[in-house]
């Protein structure tokens, strides 16, 4: 009789015993697969960001790639030389613009009249933004700064005086802001004798050429 009890004894242990290393092998396999999921997650995730930063990293080098050709593209720069009979009017701009002056009679409100853009000229209109544009006004001076006094007031402007590099002798104005409706830019406005001279950019965009190329090289004869 004692001996079956001793008999009970070692089969109840042997079947705690099983159960036990059951369990731990659930356990086991459990905790493996949370980890072999989670590092597959953590390896998704990793995988996901590297992708992103090489993603970034080749747009950011194609956007600088493509940024230094087109400024190649503008440079050696072109020249315009206006005629003596409108004082001479010189500047650079880039050779990627494309252009074209009107010259009318003398006696008109604006006896020259340019118009230059990147590519292809846009039909000139209310809603066309040049790159670059420059007049010979026939109205004086003095007339044309008080088209600016609305704009100043209304603070869509700001005003600083001009001289250009190659006729200091010459005092102007520079109008930086919204120069008219939807058009941000920049302004010279310059006494040319009994006339008035004005050349500036319509877009935010041109601002960068304007000021590289256009201004340090505008020239004329006052």
């Amino acid at each position: 009789m004692g001996k079956q009890t001793h008999q009970d004894g070692v089969i109840t242990i042997s079947i705690i015993i099983a159960i036990v290393m059951s369990v731990l092998f659930v356990f086991s396999l459990m905790f493996g697969l949370v980890a072999f999921t989670g590092k597959q997650s953590l390896q998704k995730d990793f995988d996901t960001k590297v992708e992103a930063t090489i993603g970034k990293a080749v747009s950011t080098a194609e956007a600088k790639q493509a940024a230094e050709f087109a400024e190649k593209e503008k440079s050696p720069t072109k020249t315009y030389i206006g005629t003596s009979t409108f004082g001479s009017v010189t500047f650079n701009y880039p050779k990627s613009y494309s252009g074209y002056v009107v010259e009318a009679a003398s006696s008109g409100n604006s006896p020259l009249d340019g118009y230059f853009q990147p590519g292809v000229v846009p039909v000139a209109g209310l809603d066309a933004k040049f790159a670059l544009r420059f007049q010979v006004l026939s109205a004086a001076y003095d007339l044309q700064l008080k088209e600016f006094d609305l704009l100043v007031k209304a603070g869509k402007v700001k005003i600083s005086p001009f001289r250009a590099a190659a006729v200091p002798s010459a005092l102007g104005i520079r109008v930086d802001g919204e120069l008219s409706i939807g058009k941000q830019g920049s302004l010279i406005v310059l006494p040319l004798r009994d006339k008035t001279l004005r050349i500036w950019t319509e877009s935010s965009e041109g601002v960068a050429d304007f000021n590289k190329y256009v201004v340090p090289s505008l020239s004329f004869v006052p």
